[in-house]
Order: structure tokens, then C-alpha cells, then sequence
């Protein structure tokens, strides 16, 4: 999913400001530090399901601040499941049930239990490339309806730029780079995403972000001056999607909190 609805998954279960901010800032690192690293083999869930493990371990202060990895695990798989499987994607849940994700090698997953489930409610065959590039619009609409509704999540991103610091030192230590290298992707990855812009600003840099990917891996061009237009006159649509992911995903995390 995109960053502003991952703040919103975290906010869906905690609502104390300090945590908020530490919980959402940890679970958008993931997807800035994968932006580092492009041509890691590792699917980013796996690293976060490795990363939560490795904070539970080796910096138990941070517990349970770190749960919200597992939080941002279930939005991606949901996110999978009701806006299809994009090509650099298709191994994810393959390399979700091999990973060690405790000392003692459980045989079933929590993780896996959620996608099982959600899977048998959620899932409906997606058919090529169009189905995939629809799939990253209606992502969009989640985006724009937080935008719109949900103005808090911005000054929540716009803080995560300093909150950041607060998990240098982990995020260092498990990643082996360096606080400053970690510190100045994010800042990178942060920039893309148009914090504290107007809505058409924000829209635009995801639509163009989009196209380039559609064009690239699909060889599907996008209209984007009319694809822009119709996303900002259909709110009605756009609150639609968001409160539908909205629904299955606390149905996940509710699952995984009981197992």
C-alpha cells in the first residue's frame, strides 16, 4: 500500500499521538529502505516480518512499537489480494511462508493464518496487465480519500522526517549501513509523495510515478490528464475504496492480534 494509508493502518488500533508517530514512522522506514535497495532479492515483506523479529530480540525497549510491522505485513497481503499481484511481486507470499520467522521454526505463520483467511473472502482472480495497472488507480483512490479525509495523516508524515532518528540506530544495525545513509533515503523516498501539498499536486506526482511503471513493465500508456480529473471529482469513489480496504484489513489484524 501507499504511505498515508499505512499511517491510517496503524491509527486503525493505536491512537496515543507519541506512539502513533513512532509505530507509523517505523512501518513507512520498510518501504523507504526498499527504495534503497532495488535489486535486493529479499521481498519486503519478508524483511519486515525478519525486522520485527530482530527488534524483539535485540532491542526489546522498542517493543511493542515494532508490532506495527506485522501491521503493515497484513495491509501489503490485503493489498495483494483486492488490487492484484504486480510482476516484481508474484514470489511475495512464496517467500512469506519460508521465511524463519521465530526460534522455534513454526510450521504456520500468524501472517500466513491471515492471508488464508482473507484469501477465501477478499480474493478474485485478476486477469493481465490491465487488471494490475486498475488495481495501482484504485491504490490511488485510497490515497486521495486520506488526503481528503483524514488530514492528520499528513502532519504525521510530514513528523516522520525527524522521527526517523528514533530508529537509526536499529535500522543501522540490522540493515549494516550507515544512520546518516538510512536518514538521507528517507528524506529521498519521503519527497516523492507530496506531503502537505494540495490534493492535484500529490495526484500528480503518483498518477506521473504510475504511467512510467505502466509504460515500463506493461507497455500500457495512461491518459494521465484524464485519469487525474476523474480521481479528483469521484470522492464519493474514492471513500469507497478506502473504507472497503479499511474493513478487511482490521478483520486481519484482529485475526493475527488473537492468534
Amino acid at each position: 500500500m501507499l504511505p498515508r494509508r499505512h499511517i491510517l493502518d496503524v491509527w486503525e488500533f493505536i491512537k496515543d499521538e507519541k506512539d502513533l508517530l513512532s509505530m507509523s514512522t517505523i512501518t513507512l522506514a520498510i518501504d523507504a529502505i526498499k527504495y534503497l535497495d532495488m535489486e535486493s532479492k529479499k521481498d519486503h515483506l519478508v524483511e519486515a516480518l525478519e525486522l520485527n523479529e530482530f527488534i524483539c530480540f535485540m532491542h526489546p525497549t522498542k517493543r511493542p512499537k515494532n508490532r506495527s510491522l506485522l501491521f503493515h505485513v497484513v495491509s501489503d497481503l490485503l493489498g495483494l489480494l483486492m488490487f492484484g499481484v504486480p510482476r516484481k511481486r508474484k514470489h511475495a507470499i512464496d517467500s512469506i511462508e519460508i521465511v524463519n520467522y521465530s526460534e522455534e521454526s513454526m510450521e504456520i505463520y500468524p501472517v500466513i493464518e491471515v492471508w488464508n483467511d482473507l484469501k477465501n473472502k477478499v480474493y478474485t482472480k485478476k486477469h493481465g496487465a490491465t487488471s494490475i495497472i486498475h488495481g495501482f488507480e484504485r491504490k490511488i483512490r485510497v490515497e486521495m480519500d486520506i488526503i481528503e479525509r483524514y488530514p492528520f495523516v499528513d502532519d504525521i508524515l510530514f513528523e516522520s522526517q525527524e522521527s526517523i532518528k528514533e530508529w537509526l540506530p536499529v535500522l543501522a544495525s540490522y540493515y549494516d549501513k550507515k544512520s546518516k545513509e538510512i536518514k538521507d533515503i528517507y528524506k529521498k523516498w519521503w519527497s516523492l509523495w507530496g506531503c502537505k501539498k494540495k490534493e492535484h499536486e500529490a495526484l500528480s506526482g503518483m498518477i506521473e510515478r504510475l504511467s512510467s511503471q505502466a509504460l515500463r513493465e506493461y507497455n500500457i500508456t495512461i491518459n494521465q490528464d484524464s485519469l487525474m480529473k476523474t480521481i479528483l471529482q469521484e470522492k464519493d469513489r474514492n471513500k469507497n475504496e478506502n473504507e472497503e480496504f479499511s474493513r478487511w484489513y482490521k478483520e486481519g489484524v484482529n485475526l493475527l492480534l488473537k492468534i
